[in-house]
């Protein structure tokens, strides 16, 4: 999976935007398997389904209209150190797989948030569990990389100047309808 800058940035301002909650959201992809972009759900209702399932809707219909598909889940946990994924992300993220089965969880790495070390976390669906997925972002392991390989350091510039400000997730839209959660345009 190649994440786009735009996938990578969007989860971290998600995440920074909401520093002592956990959040989560789901990862986009084009037709060529590309992780092209990001749509915060939730940093309040992490676990509730009825929610949930609107969300995921509104979600496949977007992808419908814009010609992409569900291919991940992300979260991060609300304790800085927690890298594990939890067992309701793990729940979600098995539905997701039922329908795809290239899809993948990632927990964010609250501690690389602000670095130049990449802060996901991916796990994969093998052995009938979700398991880290060793050397990710490496040279060894090509089954995920960043496009640009300079996404971290710029994804930390954009956070410490505030962009985290601008994302929307569909808790937001919940209290303000016009809250653009699905395109999030200010990260375009």
């Amino acid at each position: 999976m190649k994440f786009t800058h735009k996938a990578y940035l969007k989860p971290l301002a998600h995440a920074t935007k909401y520093p002592t909650g956990s959040v989560n959201g789901v990862f986009l992809a084009d037709s060529s398997s590309n992780v092209v972009d990001a749509v915060p759900l939730f940093h309040f209702w992490s676990a509730l389904t009825p929610m949930l399932e609107v969300a995921m809707t509104q979600v496949e219909l977007y992808c419908k209209a814009n010609g992409l598909r569900i291919i991940g889940y992300y979260e991060a946990n609300e304790r800085l150190e927690d890298e594990a994924l939890s067992l309701v992300s793990q729940k979600i993220a098995s539905q997701i797989h039922h329908t795809n089965p290239e899809a993948f969880a990632v927990v964010i790495k609250n501690r690389n948030i602000n670095s130049d070390s990449v802060a996901f976390l991916p796990y994969q669906f093998k052995e009938g569990q979700w398991r880290v997925s060793k050397d990710a972002f490496s040279e060894k392991n090509a089954a995920f990389s960043l496009e640009n390989s300079s996404s971290p350091t710029v994804a930390a510039k954009a956070l410490q100047g505030g962009v985290s400000s601008k994302i929307a997730d569909f808790d937001n839209h919940l209290e303000d309808i016009k809250a653009d959660w699905l395109a999030n345009k200010a990260f375009a």
